[in-house]
């Protein structure tokens, strides 16, 4: 009896395990046209919650020390730049996980970004 294997049996296993990985892989995720107006609906709200704060901490400052522009203005402004702050991180994230789905669709299946 031989130790090296039989590389008909080799073929046919790696067939078996090729299979049983196609059918546990998870299916890619559809960008809808929803998917998209929900990712834009989710940026614009972070810029008007942004915006909002901002302006509901000035105008309470403002209440507060008697002088009505200055700290709107100031704060707002100010909420305006952490809403666009917010919007462009989570569009970074969006993107990141765009590209990482386009890579995962294109790698060849069985194999790892390590291997190869």
């Amino acid at each position: 009896m031989s130790d090296t294997p039989d590389p008909d049996d080799l073929t046919a296993l790696d067939e078996r395990i090729e299979a049983a990985r196609r059918a546990r892989a998870p299916k890619p995720a559809k960008d809808t046209k929803y998917n998209q107006a929900n990712m834009a609906w989710h940026m614009v709200i972070e810029l008007v919650v942004g915006m909002t704060i901002g302006l509901g901490i000035g105008w309470g400052l403002d209440s507060l020390f008697g002088t009505l522009p200055l700290f709107l203005m100031i704060f707002g402004l100010l909420g305006f730049a952490a809403g666009v702050k917010v919007m462009l991180e989570t569009a970074r994230d969006i993107q990141a996980r765009a590209v990482a789905r386009a890579e995962q669709d294109q790698a060849p299946m069985g194999q790892d970004k390590g291997e190869g």
